[in-house]
Formats: structure tokens, C-alpha cells, sequence
């Protein structure tokens, strides 16, 4: 597996949950937001709300499923970082925290995509 694989899968995992959060009627308008604090994988919006999205992507369901691994920890670093996002862009607005878990077969096909909305 490695690194590489892993940077692989998430990022087709990215691009699969942009393309859902499209088809619900999202609005991305970053990804891969980076400081120095860490990262948000995606931030959109939803009407009026401010989105930022963890995406965890897995292949297969060895070691439990994607979003077990997105611990109170990780929420609270992508809220602390979604605090940041506001701040440097000057907005003023509801915001949230999404989670999009994903399961791929072997082939790259979606086996499972579960969207968590307002998770922090």
C-alpha cells in the first residue's frame, strides 16, 4: 500500500464527494484549504451555510469503516481551521462541519458514500 496509495485514495475520495456535494446543490469554493494548523478538505456552501467537509476515504473495509477514523480530535482541529478560513476571508456567517465517508472497490467504484451533516 504506501503513502502514495494513500494519497491516491484520498484524493479520488475528494473529488468524489465534490462531485456529490454538487449534485445536492453545494457550492465548493476550495480545497484543500492548508495552514500551518492543518488542512480542510473541502469548503463549500450550503445556502447560507459555510460547509467545511473532512472527507475520509478507504479502500475496502479492513480496519473499520471511514468514518471511525474521524475522532473528536480531527472534528475539533477542522473547526479550529474553519475558524481560521473565517477569519482570513473576513466573513461573517453560519458555519458547520461535514463529514463524507467513502468505501472504493479495487476497480475505483463507489461501494459506499455516507454524508454526515453537522457532525461539529
Amino acid at each position: 500500500m504506501g503513502k502514495e496509495n494513500n494519497f491516491k485514495t484520498g484524493a479520488m475520495g475528494e473529488e468524489l464527494a465534490s462531485e456529490y456535494l454538487q449534485k445536492k446543490g453545494y457550492k465548493i469554493i476550495e480545497r484543500n484549504f492548508r495552514t500551518r494548523f492543518g488542512e480542510i478538505d473541502i469548503v463549500c456552501w450550503d445556502g447560507k451555510i459555510l460547509v467545511f467537509v473532512e472527507v475520509k476515504t478507504k479502500m475496502g473495509h479492513d480496519f473499520g469503516e471511514p468514518e471511525e477514523m474521524v475522532n473528536k480530535r480531527k472534528l475539533s482541529q477542522v473547526k479550529r481551521m474553519g475558524e481560521v478560513y473565517v477569519q482570513d476571508k473576513g466573513l461573517g456567517c453560519l458555519c458547520r462541519v461535514d463529514v463524507v465517508a467513502i468505501v472504493l472497490e479495487n476497480n475505483g467504484s463507489i461501494e459506499k458514500l455516507e454524508h454526515y451533516q453537522g457532525v461539529y
